[in-house]
């Protein structure tokens, strides 16, 4: 009798199943904290990885910021355009971090170098597009904030465009946390990302400012010391880790229930739409509404990138990748594993 008792309390109840992950319930703040606390060291590798592809945009700056003390001019179109490329090398490097930030911010497993480079290479195309995107942005944005600043005083229409201006570049800032991370997490058009980043932007506008703000003031105090230790170590990964977070609970709101829906063979409104993309190999849905009865809807395609066998042993927990959440919600799946 005694000997059952202490194997019940040793070994459990052989009456009740095992408990899930997903049975275990916890909170996003106290995941973010404990992933933080055991992922610690790897945010730092991964930081140090992501870095290197930021090293010529940084040289540039500390170039201009030399210029700008000799002359005291404000920057130039030439670094403006010269940022271009350094943007474009940033953009697939971002999609990649956001990748495995993704992952780890929903508590599951992610290789530092292995899945980079997988990430990279099934998604450098939009992220070199965005890049460029994000920067013939910062030239239009640097070049109206110098001639819009200069003409403030002289016109109260010109103080109006200038603060206008602010606005929007802030608001465009905020749509690249959702581009990136749904660039990683859903097979779209980057026409339908840039759209549904804008969308997803607007829904939470507060939270996203919110963390927006905090991102960057991040951001904005380890590259003060830009020559020094902060900004290489957790300038990157620690304000994308909060912004991965934030993104997550978005994709699980108002995403992964309509894709969820979509993907059941019984619901009707499950649409697959292979003569559209001219793909006559893979199926691809497309077309998942995003329902929101304070913002409308708006239309976000998804085929989840399904994992190729044999790309990695099986103890590097590739299939993990797309295995359901622990919150329970849809499983989302990007680059090959």
């Amino acid at each position: 009798m005694a000997g059952g008792f202490f194997n019940k309390l040793y070994y459990g109840n052989p009456n009740k199943p095992d408990l899930k992950k997903e049975d275990v319930k916890t909170g996003r703040f106290k995941t973010f904290f404990t992933v933080l606390q055991i992922r610690f060291w790897q945010l730092i590798q991964l930081n140090l990885l992501y870095s290197v592809f930021w090293i010529p945009a940084f040289m540039l700056l500390q170039g201009q910021l030399l210029i700008m003390q000799k002359t005291r001019e404000p920057f130039s179109v030439l670094f403006y355009l010269m940022m271009i490329p350094c943007m474009m090398l940033i953009g697939p490097a971002t999609v990649s971090v956001s990748y495995i930030l993704r992952n780890w911010a929903r508590d599951e497993h992610s290789w530092v170098w292995s899945d980079f480079k997988d990430a990279w290479k099934e998604n450098w195309k939009q992220g070199l597009l965005m890049g460029l995107i994000d920067g013939i942005a910062l030239l239009l944005f640097g070049v109206n904030f110098v001639f819009y600043g200069q003409m403030a005083g002289k016109s109260l229409f010109y103080a109006f465009l200038y603060y206008f201006m602010i606005m929007i570049a802030i608001l465009f800032t905020m749509m690249n946390m959702f581009v990136f991370p749904m660039m990683a997490t859903y097979r779209l058009k980057l026409k339908q990302i840039i759209k549904n980043s804008f969308i997803l932007t607007m829904v939470k506008l507060p939270f996203a400012f919110l963390i927006f703000l905090l991102s960057a003031a991040i951001f904005i105090a380890t590259l003060a010391y830009l020559v020094s230790i902060p900004f290489f170590v957790v300038g990157l990964t620690f304000p994308g880790l909060i912004i991965a977070s934030y993104v997550n609970w978005i994709f699980d709101k108002y995403i992964n229930p309509k894709v969820r829906d979509q993907e059941d063979p019984g619901n009707d409104n499950a649409a697959i739409a292979d003569a559209d993309h001219g793909n006559t190999d893979k199926p691809e849905r497309d077309h998942a509404e995003i329902e929101n009865k304070d913002q409308g809807s708006a239309e976000v395609g998804n085929t989840g990138k399904e994992p190729q066998e044999g790309d990695r042993p099986e103890s590097d927990n590739a299939d993990h990748d797309h295995a359901v959440p622990g919150d329970g919600s849809h499983p989302v799946n990007s680059v090959p594993t």
